[in-house]
């Protein structure tokens, strides 16, 4: 759903990767533009003009007992602006998640550390630890989809998510338009000190378009909008309010990729 992470994390690429029968090792590797960088509801950069490259390296090893184990890194680097970003202006996540089919219900737990190598001063370059869970149910009409995400070390709290999608295939092409509505609590909000009850974090409505190329390649274009539900005590000075400056995000993005 978000840009990042191939709209939201490595738990659901395990769930989503490219489909291999027989072969017991797949991967996918994907490197793309968007033109910014908005996670959760939340912009990452000083402001939404600011472009940001953003890449993708999994691996997936099937008949690992039951499921599949996936291992991934993404990242995200600040195309304008870099010596202006808040400690993110460059951004590498690596995860682990196993996952499970049970008849049409799929299940994905793992870890995913958020590393930040252009840390402010003061703050941990290992900005974020999330234990994750998702599950959803496979259906032919709205795919359902529930999710946790467990911030054990600096936020101290959970993202708790409710998500629908669903795919549109023609020919080469297929068309996936989704939304998300997300909540949140933590004792040390953003990493911070001060704590934040639960909330309604934001909701992210999206579509993607890719099309499949010959040998496993294709191309991918993806457009979100992100409502962001933080209370107005906890929003920046510079942002309180309901317009597009304010509460709201707009994210597109172009990208090429290559899933065997």
């Amino acid at each position: 759903m978000h840009e990042r992470k191939l709209a939201v994390a490595a738990l659901l690429l395990a769930m989503s990767t490219a489909r291999a029968d027989d072969a017991a090792v797949s991967y996918q590797l994907e490197g793309s533009v968007a033109s910014t960088y908005v996670f959760r509801g939340i912009p990452q950069y000083t402001t939404r003009r600011d472009p940001s490259s953003q890449n993708t390296a999994l691996v997936k090893v099937d008949h690992v007992g039951p499921g599949a184990i996936t291992f991934a890194a993404w990242n995200a680097v600040a195309l304008s602006g870099y010596d202006m970003q808040p400690g993110t202006a460059v951004e590498v996540d690596l995860s682990a998640s196993y996952g499970i089919t049970l008849g049409k219900v799929a299940v994905a737990a793992g870890y995913m550390a958020y590393i930040f190598p252009n840390h402010s001063t003061g703050a941990p370059m290992d900005g974020a630890h999330e234990v994750q869970v998702l599950a959803s149910y496979d259906n032919p009409y709205v795919v359902p989809t529930v999710g946790a995400f467990v911030e054990v070390v600096r936020q101290q709290g959970a993202y708790v998510t409710l998500a629908g999608a669903h795919d549109f295939h023609h020919g080469a092409w297929t068309v996936s338009p989704a939304v998300c509505i997300g909540a949140a609590t933590y004792r040390k909000y953003l990493g911070g000190d001060q704590a934040i009850g639960p909330h309604l974090n934001d909701i992210t409505a999206g579509v993607a378009a890719r099309v499949d190329l010959p040998g496993g390649m294709y191309l991918v274009g993806r457009f979100s909008y992100a409502l962001r539900g933080t209370p107005v005590a906890e929003m920046p000075a510079t942002t309180v309010g309901w317009g597009f400056d304010g509460r709201s995000s707009a994210v597109g993005s172009i990208g090429f990729g290559v899933a065997r």
